[in-house]
Protein backbone atom coordinates (compact mmCIF):
# COMPACT_ATOMS: atom_id res chain seq x y z
CA UNK A 1 0.00 0.00 0.00
CA UNK A 2 1.72 2.91 -0.98
CA UNK A 3 1.24 5.73 1.64
CA UNK A 4 -0.24 8.99 0.48
CA UNK A 5 2.16 12.01 0.48
CA UNK A 6 1.24 15.54 1.91
CA UNK A 7 2.05 17.44 -1.40
CA UNK A 8 -1.01 14.69 -3.38
CA UNK A 9 -3.19 15.24 -0.46
CA UNK A 10 -2.84 19.28 -0.30
CA UNK A 11 -3.38 19.35 -3.83
CA UNK A 12 -6.58 17.11 -3.95
CA UNK A 13 -8.07 19.02 -0.65
CA UNK A 14 -6.78 22.92 -1.57
CA UNK A 15 -5.58 23.29 2.30
CA UNK A 16 -2.96 22.30 4.58
CA UNK A 17 -2.57 18.65 5.81
CA UNK A 18 -1.98 18.42 9.23
CA UNK A 19 -1.32 15.05 10.00
CA UNK A 20 -1.61 11.80 7.82
CA UNK A 21 -1.81 8.15 9.44
CA UNK A 22 -3.00 4.49 8.36
CA UNK A 23 -6.42 3.35 9.29
CA UNK A 24 -7.78 -0.22 8.92
CA UNK A 25 -5.50 -0.60 5.61
CA UNK A 26 -6.18 2.95 4.19
CA UNK A 27 -4.87 6.34 5.61
CA UNK A 28 -6.34 9.20 8.04
CA UNK A 29 -6.30 12.42 6.42
CA UNK A 30 -6.41 15.45 8.78
CA UNK A 31 -6.76 19.56 7.85
CA UNK A 32 -7.65 22.15 10.12
CA UNK A 33 -11.18 21.67 8.96
CA UNK A 34 -11.85 17.97 8.45
CA UNK A 35 -10.71 14.47 8.58
CA UNK A 36 -10.72 12.75 5.44
CA UNK A 37 -10.23 8.70 4.60
CA UNK A 38 -7.49 8.36 1.97
CA UNK A 39 -8.03 5.16 -0.18
CA UNK A 40 -5.72 3.88 -3.16
CA UNK A 41 -7.36 2.42 -6.07
CA UNK A 42 -5.45 -0.02 -7.71
CA UNK A 43 -7.02 0.75 -11.63
CA UNK A 44 -8.01 4.22 -12.89
CA UNK A 45 -10.42 2.69 -14.58
CA UNK A 46 -12.30 1.49 -12.03
CA UNK A 47 -11.71 4.75 -9.86
CA UNK A 48 -13.42 6.71 -12.93
CA UNK A 49 -16.14 3.93 -13.31
CA UNK A 50 -17.00 4.64 -9.79
CA UNK A 51 -17.11 8.50 -9.74
CA UNK A 52 -18.98 8.09 -12.79
CA UNK A 53 -22.03 5.39 -11.01
CA UNK A 54 -21.26 8.02 -7.87
CA UNK A 55 -22.55 11.21 -9.84
CA UNK A 56 -25.76 8.57 -11.21
CA UNK A 57 -26.79 7.90 -8.43
CA UNK A 58 -26.83 11.36 -6.29
CA UNK A 59 -28.35 12.97 -9.66
CA UNK A 60 -31.16 10.46 -9.28
CA UNK A 61 -31.70 11.22 -5.89
CA UNK A 62 -29.93 8.81 -3.80
CA UNK A 63 -27.17 10.52 -1.12
CA UNK A 64 -26.34 7.77 1.70
CA UNK A 65 -22.92 7.77 0.62
CA UNK A 66 -20.23 10.13 1.45
CA UNK A 67 -18.87 12.59 -1.19
CA UNK A 68 -15.92 12.03 -2.93
CA UNK A 69 -12.68 13.76 -4.09
CA UNK A 70 -10.57 12.40 -6.62
CA UNK A 71 -7.42 13.04 -8.35
CA UNK A 72 -8.78 10.54 -11.08
CA UNK A 73 -5.57 8.59 -10.99
CA UNK A 74 -5.39 6.44 -7.89
CA UNK A 75 -6.73 8.33 -4.98
CA UNK A 76 -10.29 8.72 -3.59
CA UNK A 77 -10.50 10.76 -0.35
CA UNK A 78 -13.88 10.52 1.77
CA UNK A 79 -15.18 12.76 4.78
CA UNK A 80 -14.39 10.99 8.05
CA UNK A 81 -18.11 9.64 9.72
CA UNK A 82 -18.59 10.11 13.46
CA UNK A 83 -20.76 7.12 14.36
CA UNK A 84 -20.69 3.47 14.44
CA UNK A 85 -20.84 0.39 12.30
CA UNK A 86 -24.60 -1.25 12.27
CA UNK A 87 -24.73 -4.23 14.69
CA UNK A 88 -26.61 -6.86 12.57
CA UNK A 89 -28.20 -8.01 16.22
CA UNK A 90 -29.87 -4.86 16.72
CA UNK A 91 -33.18 -5.04 14.29
CA UNK A 92 -33.82 -1.24 14.09
CA UNK A 93 -30.18 -1.15 12.55
CA UNK A 94 -31.20 -4.22 10.51
CA UNK A 95 -34.30 -2.24 9.50
CA UNK A 96 -32.98 1.14 8.29
CA UNK A 97 -30.28 -0.58 6.33
CA UNK A 98 -32.24 -2.82 4.66
CA UNK A 99 -34.25 0.10 3.51
CA UNK A 100 -31.04 2.02 1.89
CA UNK A 101 -30.26 -0.82 0.36
CA UNK A 102 -33.48 -1.50 -1.51
CA UNK A 103 -33.71 2.33 -2.15
CA UNK A 104 -30.08 2.06 -3.41
CA UNK A 105 -31.10 -0.85 -5.59
CA UNK A 106 -34.06 0.68 -7.24
CA UNK A 107 -32.36 3.87 -8.26
CA UNK A 108 -29.48 1.59 -9.63
CA UNK A 109 -31.02 0.13 -12.39
CA UNK A 110 -30.33 1.33 -15.98
CA UNK A 111 -27.66 2.85 -15.06
CA UNK A 112 -25.91 4.85 -18.57
CA UNK A 113 -22.32 4.15 -17.32
CA UNK A 114 -21.12 1.26 -19.47
CA UNK A 115 -19.67 -1.67 -17.83
CA UNK A 116 -15.69 -1.82 -17.38
CA UNK A 117 -14.13 -3.66 -20.19
CA UNK A 118 -13.06 -7.18 -19.79
CA UNK A 119 -14.37 -10.24 -18.39
CA UNK A 120 -17.62 -9.86 -15.66
CA UNK A 121 -17.36 -11.71 -12.60
CA UNK A 122 -21.11 -12.22 -11.65
CA UNK A 123 -23.55 -13.75 -9.17
CA UNK A 124 -22.80 -17.05 -10.80
CA UNK A 125 -19.08 -17.09 -11.12
CA UNK A 126 -19.01 -16.48 -7.50
CA UNK A 127 -20.67 -19.18 -6.62
CA UNK A 128 -19.28 -21.99 -8.95
CA UNK A 129 -15.63 -20.23 -8.11
CA UNK A 130 -16.49 -20.34 -3.89
CA UNK A 131 -17.73 -24.56 -4.45
CA UNK A 132 -14.58 -25.20 -6.65
CA UNK A 133 -11.97 -23.36 -4.31
CA UNK A 134 -13.74 -25.13 -0.88
CA UNK A 135 -13.58 -28.39 -2.63
CA UNK A 136 -9.95 -27.83 -3.23
CA UNK A 137 -9.26 -27.20 0.33
CA UNK A 138 -11.32 -30.26 1.05
CA UNK A 139 -9.35 -32.81 -0.98
CA UNK A 140 -5.97 -31.04 1.67
CA UNK A 141 -8.11 -31.40 4.87
CA UNK A 142 -5.40 -34.42 5.78
CA UNK A 143 -2.82 -32.25 5.57
CA UNK A 144 -4.36 -29.16 7.46
CA UNK A 145 -2.85 -28.78 10.68
CA UNK A 146 -4.62 -27.23 13.78
CA UNK A 147 -8.40 -26.63 14.55
CA UNK A 148 -9.19 -25.86 11.33
CA UNK A 149 -8.01 -28.74 10.14
CA UNK A 150 -10.16 -30.83 12.80
CA UNK A 151 -13.20 -28.70 11.48
CA UNK A 152 -12.82 -29.83 7.81
CA UNK A 153 -12.03 -33.09 8.53
CA UNK A 154 -15.25 -33.46 10.82
CA UNK A 155 -17.68 -30.80 8.87
CA UNK A 156 -16.01 -30.04 5.76
CA UNK A 157 -18.10 -33.12 3.80
CA UNK A 158 -20.81 -32.34 4.74
CA UNK A 159 -21.39 -28.77 4.02
CA UNK A 160 -19.97 -29.37 0.52
CA UNK A 161 -22.67 -31.68 -0.12
CA UNK A 162 -24.95 -29.03 1.06
CA UNK A 163 -23.06 -26.12 -1.39
CA UNK A 164 -22.95 -29.14 -4.58
CA UNK A 165 -26.72 -29.51 -4.06
CA UNK A 166 -27.85 -25.95 -4.24
CA UNK A 167 -25.46 -25.68 -7.33
CA UNK A 168 -27.46 -28.68 -8.61
CA UNK A 169 -31.13 -27.29 -8.01
CA UNK A 170 -29.85 -23.40 -9.69
CA UNK A 171 -28.88 -25.45 -12.74
CA UNK A 172 -32.40 -25.90 -13.42
CA UNK A 173 -33.47 -22.32 -12.99
CA UNK A 174 -32.81 -19.26 -15.72
CA UNK A 175 -30.41 -17.73 -12.91
CA UNK A 176 -27.81 -17.55 -15.90
CA UNK A 177 -30.55 -15.39 -17.79
CA UNK A 178 -31.51 -13.26 -15.17
CA UNK A 179 -27.69 -12.68 -14.09
CA UNK A 180 -26.50 -11.42 -17.83
CA UNK A 181 -30.28 -9.41 -17.80
CA UNK A 182 -29.40 -7.58 -15.01
CA UNK A 183 -25.23 -6.83 -16.04
CA UNK A 184 -26.52 -5.97 -19.43
CA UNK A 185 -29.47 -3.74 -18.13
CA UNK A 186 -27.31 -2.26 -15.65
CA UNK A 187 -28.05 -2.96 -12.83
CA UNK A 188 -26.17 -2.05 -9.64
CA UNK A 189 -25.31 -4.41 -6.72
CA UNK A 190 -22.54 -3.66 -4.13
CA UNK A 191 -21.65 -7.06 -3.10
CA UNK A 192 -19.55 -6.68 -0.19
CA UNK A 193 -22.54 -5.66 2.73
CA UNK A 194 -20.55 -6.75 5.99
CA UNK A 195 -21.58 -4.85 8.65
CA UNK A 196 -18.51 -2.57 8.57
CA UNK A 197 -19.59 -1.29 5.33
CA UNK A 198 -22.73 0.29 6.98
CA UNK A 199 -22.16 3.51 8.84
CA UNK A 200 -24.99 5.00 11.73
CA UNK A 201 -23.65 8.50 11.95
CA UNK A 202 -24.69 10.44 15.49
CA UNK A 203 -27.69 11.66 13.66
CA UNK A 204 -28.97 8.39 12.79
CA UNK A 205 -28.45 8.45 8.83
CA UNK A 206 -27.26 5.66 7.58
CA UNK A 207 -24.59 5.37 4.95
CA UNK A 208 -22.81 2.86 2.53
CA UNK A 209 -19.18 2.70 1.98
CA UNK A 210 -16.49 0.64 0.50
CA UNK A 211 -17.95 0.12 -3.36
CA UNK A 212 -14.87 -1.06 -4.69
CA UNK A 213 -16.16 -4.47 -4.83
CA UNK A 214 -19.36 -2.70 -6.86
CA UNK A 215 -20.44 -3.71 -10.43
CA UNK A 216 -23.41 -4.51 -12.55
CA UNK A 217 -24.45 -8.17 -11.29
CA UNK A 218 -27.77 -9.56 -10.40
CA UNK A 219 -29.24 -7.47 -7.32
CA UNK A 220 -30.19 -10.49 -5.35
CA UNK A 221 -26.72 -11.65 -4.53
CA UNK A 222 -26.56 -8.87 -2.16
CA UNK A 223 -30.27 -9.04 -1.17
CA UNK A 224 -29.14 -13.13 -0.42
CA UNK A 225 -25.43 -11.97 1.17
CA UNK A 226 -26.91 -9.40 3.43
CA UNK A 227 -29.79 -11.00 4.74
CA UNK A 228 -27.69 -14.66 5.26
CA UNK A 229 -25.63 -12.29 6.92
CA UNK A 230 -28.01 -11.07 9.85
CA UNK A 231 -29.47 -14.17 9.58
CA UNK A 232 -26.36 -15.74 10.63
CA UNK A 233 -26.21 -13.40 13.82
CA UNK A 234 -29.52 -13.57 14.59
CA UNK A 235 -29.85 -17.34 15.05
CA UNK A 236 -31.48 -18.34 11.99
CA UNK A 237 -34.77 -16.54 13.31
CA UNK A 238 -37.33 -16.99 10.52
CA UNK A 239 -39.38 -13.67 12.29
CA UNK A 240 -35.57 -11.56 11.31
CA UNK A 241 -36.02 -12.87 8.18
CA UNK A 242 -39.93 -12.25 6.98
CA UNK A 243 -38.97 -8.72 8.48
CA UNK A 244 -35.78 -8.24 6.66
CA UNK A 245 -37.98 -9.52 3.15
CA UNK A 246 -41.22 -6.81 4.18
CA UNK A 247 -38.80 -4.16 4.66
CA UNK A 248 -37.21 -4.49 1.53
CA UNK A 249 -39.67 -5.13 -0.97
CA UNK A 250 -42.18 -2.21 0.51
CA UNK A 251 -39.34 -0.04 -1.51
CA UNK A 252 -37.87 -2.85 -4.47
CA UNK A 253 -40.10 -5.63 -4.35
CA UNK A 254 -38.82 -9.09 -5.71
CA UNK A 255 -40.29 -11.45 -8.36
CA UNK A 256 -41.39 -14.85 -7.88
CA UNK A 257 -37.91 -16.03 -9.62
CA UNK A 258 -36.08 -14.09 -7.48
CA UNK A 259 -37.46 -15.10 -4.17
CA UNK A 260 -37.16 -19.11 -5.32
CA UNK A 261 -33.41 -18.32 -5.90
CA UNK A 262 -32.98 -16.69 -2.63
CA UNK A 263 -34.50 -19.85 -0.85
CA UNK A 264 -32.39 -22.13 -2.69
CA UNK A 265 -29.08 -20.04 -2.22
CA UNK A 266 -30.29 -20.09 1.81
CA UNK A 267 -28.90 -23.63 1.41
CA UNK A 268 -25.25 -22.44 0.10
CA UNK A 269 -23.51 -22.67 3.16
CA UNK A 270 -21.51 -19.04 1.75
CA UNK A 271 -20.19 -18.32 5.07
CA UNK A 272 -18.55 -21.29 6.31
CA UNK A 273 -16.68 -21.51 2.71
CA UNK A 274 -15.73 -18.32 2.80
CA UNK A 275 -13.97 -18.55 6.20
CA UNK A 276 -12.49 -21.76 5.89
CA UNK A 277 -11.05 -20.52 2.24
CA UNK A 278 -9.66 -17.18 3.63
CA UNK A 279 -8.08 -18.27 6.89
CA UNK A 280 -6.61 -21.70 5.24
CA UNK A 281 -4.94 -19.65 2.19
CA UNK A 282 -4.06 -16.73 4.60
CA UNK A 283 -5.83 -13.99 3.25
CA UNK A 284 -5.80 -10.17 4.37
CA UNK A 285 -8.39 -9.80 7.31
CA UNK A 286 -8.90 -13.45 7.79
CA UNK A 287 -7.29 -13.68 11.82
CA UNK A 288 -7.54 -17.27 13.66
CA UNK A 289 -8.62 -15.35 16.59
CA UNK A 290 -11.66 -14.36 14.70
CA UNK A 291 -12.30 -16.81 11.75
CA UNK A 292 -12.65 -20.42 14.22
CA UNK A 293 -14.59 -18.69 16.61
CA UNK A 294 -16.70 -17.76 13.76
CA UNK A 295 -16.64 -21.43 12.20
CA UNK A 296 -17.13 -23.02 15.87
CA UNK A 297 -20.59 -20.50 15.96
CA UNK A 298 -22.33 -21.72 12.00
CA UNK A 299 -21.12 -25.20 13.31
CA UNK A 300 -22.91 -25.25 16.00
CA UNK A 301 -26.31 -23.17 14.55
CA UNK A 302 -26.98 -25.75 11.87
CA UNK A 303 -30.04 -27.20 14.10
CA UNK A 304 -31.60 -23.87 13.61
CA UNK A 305 -30.46 -23.65 10.42
CA UNK A 306 -31.96 -26.51 9.11
CA UNK A 307 -34.87 -25.67 10.86
CA UNK A 308 -34.78 -22.49 9.08
CA UNK A 309 -35.20 -24.23 5.67
CA UNK A 310 -38.03 -26.79 6.63
CA UNK A 311 -39.55 -23.15 7.09
CA UNK A 312 -39.08 -21.73 3.95
CA UNK A 313 -41.78 -23.74 2.24
CA UNK A 314 -44.44 -22.45 4.10
CA UNK A 315 -43.80 -18.59 3.20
Amino acid sequence: MRFPTYEQMEKLLQQPVRRITEYRRNWLVQTNQQTWVAKRMQSSTKLRWLLSIDSELRSRGFTAMPPIRSDLKHWILTPWIEGKTCQYTNLHEVKKVIRVLATFHRTGRHLQTPPIKGAAFLLTHRLYDRLVQFYQILKERDTIPGEVGELLRTYGSEFYQHGLNVWEKLQSLPLDELNWREYQWHFLAHRDLASHNWLIDQAGKVWLIDFETADYDCQLSDVWQITTRILSSNGWNAQVCKQIFSTYEAIRPLNSLEKTIIYILFSFPNEFFRECIGIIKKKRGYRPENTLPYLKRIIQDQANWREFLKQLPTW
